[in-house]
């Protein structure tokens, strides 16, 4: 495995609108990975509770609106081990340090979309591996 570089993921509740249907208390700016990956790692330090999607775009214009990625491989903490899913991933509220991989994105530009509304900006991180 190849991995790139750790890129911050920034929800930013202060920025402008950018793309239709954009909320700035849920929707992360726009990260450009550097080339198309086929993982992500996402690292979460601190968040309101919430679950978390991974958004993909096909270009790096901000006003592009991002397109959910419903199928993420991940692990499922029920005892299933790594399964397909629609789901996202589920975080509680306060310093929780999460490490969440999602793989086959596929994509360069990426957002990271929180289900509820953030009430300060959360730097999240995230690395595209591949291979």
């Amino acid at each position: 495995m190849i991995g790139g570089e750790w890129k911050t993921c920034l929800i930013d509740i202060d920025r402008s609108s950018e793309f239709t249907g954009d909320d700035v208390d849920q929707y992360s700016k726009l990260v450009n990975l550097g080339r198309i990956y086929d993982k992500i790692m996402i690292i979460v330090p601190t968040i309101d509770s919430s679950a978390l999607n991974l958004y993909a775009q096909r270009n790096d214009s901000s006003a592009t609106v991002p397109t959910i990625v419903h199928h993420g491989y991940m692990y499922d903490a029920s005892g299933a081990g790594n399964v397909w899913t629609t789901a996202a991933w589920s975080t509680t509220a306060g310093t929780g340090a999460y490490a969440i991989e999602c793989n086959c994105v596929c994509a360069q530009y990426i957002r990271i979309r929180a289900t509820t509304n953030q009430t300060a900006d959360r730097t999240l991180y995230v690395m595209g591996v591949r291979g």
